[in-house]
């Protein structure tokens, strides 16, 4: 399986399991990534499920709360793996890339970090856009460049989230990381943040 799966499949598996040995009113556990490359780190918020899809130059994961359908989604997180970084060194490349030449009606963009994380360049940033049709998307997103592949995370919203979400978003993809066992330490492995949701409140 590719690495990006490995790291879903074992972070829900461990959830699962918690869950099924007595749920939330059971000491939660503390559970190492078991990757041997350079591996995106992401915890899948509780309640959530993956659905993959990939191509030649990237691997896409998408996740809804349940209830939600790839079909009919009003949140989603996306992840995607691009094979290479396609030349990218610094990772405001993407974001000056993804938030230019829009076709909303309003549009504001806001660059609320940027930084060398566990090694690897990074930015996160929060976008608004306001359609024709008055509807309004939200995106707050996070791009890492790797030494072998890039990595872009979107949580999306087809509505303005309340503050109270955004900020419980923003310490979710602060636990997002790269990191591989091979450098020496240079990009350490370490246990993802707890996920949204895990106090029993719905993951959005």
């Amino acid at each position: 399986m590719i690495r990006i799966y490995l790291v879903f499949g074992m972070l829900l598996a461990a959830h699962l399991s918690h869950a099924q040995m007595g749920g939330m009113g059971a000491a939660p556990q503390v559970f190492m990534p078991d990757v041997d490359s350079e591996s995106l780190i992401l915890q899948v918020p509780a309640k959530w499920y993956p659905y993959y899809r990939t191509t030649d130059a990237k691997v896409d994961t998408f996740m809804f709360p349940a209830g939600q359908e790839p079909e009919d989604w009003k949140e989603a997180l996306q992840s995607e793996r691009f094979l290479t970084t396609l030349g990218v060194t610094e990772a405001r490349q993407v974001f000056e890339f993804r938030t230019q030449g829009t076709s909303c009606v309003e549009h504001s963009v806001t660059l609320s970090k940027e930084a060398n994380e566990n090694g690897y360049s990074m930015v996160q940033w929060v976008e608004n856009c306001t359609r024709a049709d008055d509807s309004q998307v939200t995106t707050l997103g996070k791009t890492i460049v790797g030494n072998e592949q890039l990595y872009v995370v979107n949580k999306i919203w087809k509505y303005s989230p309340r503050d109270s979400d955004m900020e419980e978003w923003e310490g979710y993809m602060d636990g997002i990381y790269v990191c591989d066992p091979t450098t020496d330490g240079a990009n350490p492995c370490r246990p993802p943040n707890r996920q949204p949701g895990a106090d029993g409140r719905p993951g959005r």
